[in-house]
């Protein structure tokens, strides 16, 4: 990393700043920030220019071509031109196995780019804690995490989602933040957060009194991170979102059934041969050991569990089912004479596996098509015509999913072939909100599966896209889906109770005698 040194050369103090672009930015005296190692995220450049920036959206890169790059160094996994000074990355999408890894990443010997770029520029800053030899204060300014209380004045802001969409990825942005500072034992910077969060070291009030003094700048940081046809099925897809705690699972359970769904999900896989020795081995901190095989073993279910479970769902009148993915967890499974089970879009590409449970599973069977095309379609219609009801779920493997990329149209198709087949569809809702799932009811699904979650923890994977049982939200989630069954009401035209408005024909009148 020769060009972050030469960074590091040019400024006499280390303190470093990432710039955010929330509303608390716009009264931070910027101008005082010339000794600092700056970070800029994205165009964030047009309110401070700084040493570095890191971007990977395709408007950046855009931005960055229509104007002059102001920054002396870009870290990105798209080049801007052979003129700018730029370090490309590995970009890392945000996905449930991403995110299992993401620490491991963080304090890797190389810098990725991640989806959520505060880890990215984060990163950096350590980087440059660990070529200095010294901890230097990181500061963190403009990050609000809020897309209620607005943006910074100072630059015209281009809206590239919905206000639920801005407001789910700032809200990841800070859990991001929030699992680097649990592990502030092994970084090389000191992060202080500048806002009224908790976990703030500063106000910007108090941040704007210490700056015109140079002085190194001491911490008092709180670290502690406090029955008809068209019904829908609503599925509250748990994954290993218990975290290996049976007493929270059951829990879980409970709050789905409260909330309204038909059923719940989990996930059943035989991790010693469905990861690597190498994946298993990686380090992992969990309460389950030091190693990523460890955390995996912890969080599978035993046999003990899942009779438990089922006799939970039993008495408490919940169906439930499981993703399998693999032949062992296959089998295994079998000894719990399920009626429906799930293969995930995660393992479309073993199709041995597939085929197998095609020739033998004969009852209700759930595909995800996320991360496939019409290939994997003809696929499935040609080997599981045998099953009792094939659930197709249309699905985008993106965590969370733009409503552009939603493909809610994809489910009109599979009603289609629903009326010749034993197809009935659905959709596997990876986006923010409720608005594309009643627009999936609308076209005709009959399934809606919703990723939920109780609570976080720091040494688990992250559900971008899991909605808090211990909330309203999985509730008022369920009664959305209701809604939109109520609105598209029954295919067959009736007159409705309601009417009562039409200009009958004139009777003509008898003439006189």
């Amino acid at each position: 990393m020769s060009s972050l040194k030469e960074i590091i050369k040019q400024k006499q103090a280390k303190n470093i700043a990432i710039i955010g672009k929330g509303i608390s930015i716009d009264k931070v005296n910027l101008a005082n920030l010339q000794d600092f190692i700056i970070i800029n995220m994205n165009d964030s450049e047009l309110l401070v220019p700084g040493d570095i920036c890191v971007f990977h959206d395709t408007w950046v890169l855009d931005f960055l071509k229509n104007n002059e790059p102001k920054c002396n160094l870009y870290f990105s996994d798209k080049e801007i031109t052979d003129e700018v000074p730029q370090v490309l990355c590995e970009f890392i999408p945000s996905n449930p196995e991403n995110a299992q890894f993401l620490i491991n990443r963080f304090f890797s010997d190389k810098i990725y780019l991640e989806q959520y770029l505060i880890l990215s520029a984060l990163r950096i800053a350590d980087e440059i804690g660990r070529i200095d030899g010294t901890t230097p204060n990181c500061f963190l300014l403009g990050f609000d995490f809020s897309a209620k209380t607005g943006y910074t004045n100072k630059i015209e802001m281009v809206k590239h989602h919905t206000a639920d969409y801005s407001q789910h990825i700032v809200s990841r942005q800070e859990n991001a933040l929030l699992e680097i500072l649990a592990q502030e034992h092994r970084l090389s910077i000191k992060i202080n957060h500048v806002g009224n969060k908790p976990y703030s070291a500063y106000s910007v009030n108090e941040f704007n009194k210490i700056l015109p003094n140079r002085e190194e700048f001491k911490i008092q940081r709180n670290t502690k991170i406090d029955d008809s046809s068209e019904r829908v099925d609503v599925v509250a897809e748990i994954t290993t979102n218990h975290q290996g705690d049976m007493s929270k699972l059951l829990n879980m359970i409970t709050l789905a059934k409260d909330a309204g769904a038909d059923y719940v999900k989990l996930q059943k896989r035989d991790v010693e041969t469905f990861y690597s020795k190498k994946q298993l081995d990686e380090p992992y901190d969990s309460p389950f050991g030091s190693t990523f095989r460890d955390y995996r073993h912890g969080i599978e279910l035993t046999r003990d569990q899942f009779i438990e479970v089922d006799n939970h769902c039993r008495e408490i009148g919940i169906r439930w089912f499981v993703s399998i993915l693999d032949r062992l967890s296959y089998e295994y499974m079998e000894n719990f004479d399920l009626d429906i089970i799930k293969l995930p879009s995660t393992i479309s590409e073993h199709k041995e596996f597939l085929s197998y449970v095609a020739s033998s599973f004969k009852k209700d069977i759930v595909i995800s098509t996320g991360y496939t095309d019409e290939s994997y379609e003809n696929f499935i219609l040609e080997n599981f015509s045998d099953c009792r009801k094939l659930y197709l779920l249309q699905c985008t493997s993106a965590y969370p999913c733009p409503m552009d990329d939603a493909q809610i149209g994809v489910i009109g198709h599979y009603n289609k072939l629903a009326a010749k087949s034993n197809i009935i569809p659905g959709y596997s809702s990876h986006d923010v909100g409720s608005l594309c799932s009643m627009m999936a009811v609308a076209a005709g699904a009959r399934m809606i599966e919703k990723h939920v979650k109780l609570d976080s923890v720091t040494w688990a994977h992250f559900d971008d896209v899991a909605l808090d049982l211990g909330t309203s939200e999985f509730k008022d989630f369920v009664s959305d889906i209701r809604k939109a069954e109520v609105i598209v009401g029954a295919p067959k035209k009736s007159v409705r109770d309601s009417e009562h408005h039409k200009y009958w024909l004139a009777t003509p009148e008898e003439p006189k005698k």
